[in-house]
């Protein structure tokens, strides 16, 4: 994509979201490349379908049988008298049906990789993980949570750094910066607050122009944690995105350097991941 126009902004013009400037900017971008204006429309035509087969079951009121009996009150007696006096017929059962699999479906995309980050810790309770490996799951599921993201991905956006790195530093305790990842590629989107066994965690977004995402995640380790070098943590079994021809599953490089450690996750083969976590290490030692 051209500098400047990300996968990100693509959706926000599908969905009606852009306006002004930026929404020109978008038009005449997909003036200039069909395949993006293609892809585009087939979103369109998604959200419509969706739309079409899903508005009639959100718009019809929620059936008592589905509430709790402490939750009926008069406005239910009514209902159910009205109906009885109606003749109407009792609420459809697909409609409920429907409901039961957008949940499920719901619970199914975090179940994988909530199970896979909680395999070792409930699966027998024999194996004991180091804290970087733990601290590096927790990123990786933390990485396939955000990552997919496009209008929420971080709280405080690149255009903040400042005020980002501030805050970031002040919750962790410690002097943090944004490693400078453009020349591999990767600009930063901006960052938020995170959780790492149940501490507060930074989480840095950084995207390149093809919409690939990487995130840093950093965190405090107890007091004498011995430094580690660079290890490699991969997600696996149905927490794994399926990878693309050529890629390594989506995985994070470790390591912890002074009580900080570091988890850099995404979907990049091994050796460039390793490339990138050296680059921040190195600015991390100061250059």
């Amino acid at each position: 994509m051209m500098p400047g126009i990300h996968e990100a902004d693509l959706h926000a013009y599908a969905d009606g979201q852009l306006a002004g400037a930026r929404r020109a900017a978008v038009e005449a971008y997909l003036a200039q490349h069909p395949d993006a204006a293609a892809q585009v429309a087939a979103w369109r035509r998604q959200a419509e379908a969706l739309h079409r087969a899903l508005d009639p079951v959100l718009n019809e009121p929620v059936p008592l049988a589905a509430l709790p009996p402490g939750l009926h009150g008069d406005q239910g007696r009514n209902r159910a008298r009205d109906a009885r006096r109606d003749g109407a017929r009792p609420w459809p059962r697909w409609t409920m049906a429907v409901a039961a699999t957008c949940a499920s479906v719901a619970l199914l995309a975090v179940g994988g990789t909530l199970g896979w980050l909680a395999h070792d810790r409930l699966g027998g309770g024999t194996l004991v993980l180091a804290p970087g490996e733990r601290f590096a799951r927790e990123a990786l599921a933390t990485h396939a949570v955000y990552a997919p993201e496009m209008r929420h991905p971080v709280e405080v956006a690149a255009t903040e750094e400042a005020h980002l790195i501030t805050w970031l530093s002040r919750r962790l305790g410690t002097a943090l910066q944004v490693p400078d990842l453009r020349a591999q590629g990767f600009h930063l989107i901006g960052g938020r607050l995170g959780v790492a066994e149940g501490g507060p965690s930074a989480i840095l977004m950084y995207e390149a122009d093809d919409g690939t995402r990487l995130s840093l995640q950093l965190r405090r380790m107890a007091q004498g944690t011995p430094d580690t070098g660079f290890r490699v943590e991969r997600m696996t079994g149905e927490g794994a995105r399926r990878p693309t021809p050529g890629r390594d599953p989506m995985m994070a490089f470790y390591w912890i350097d002074r009580d900080l450690g570091f988890a850099l996750a995404g979907p990049l083969e091994r050796a460039r991941l390793l490339t990138l976590a050296q680059v921040v290490y190195q600015q991390y030692q100061g250059g």
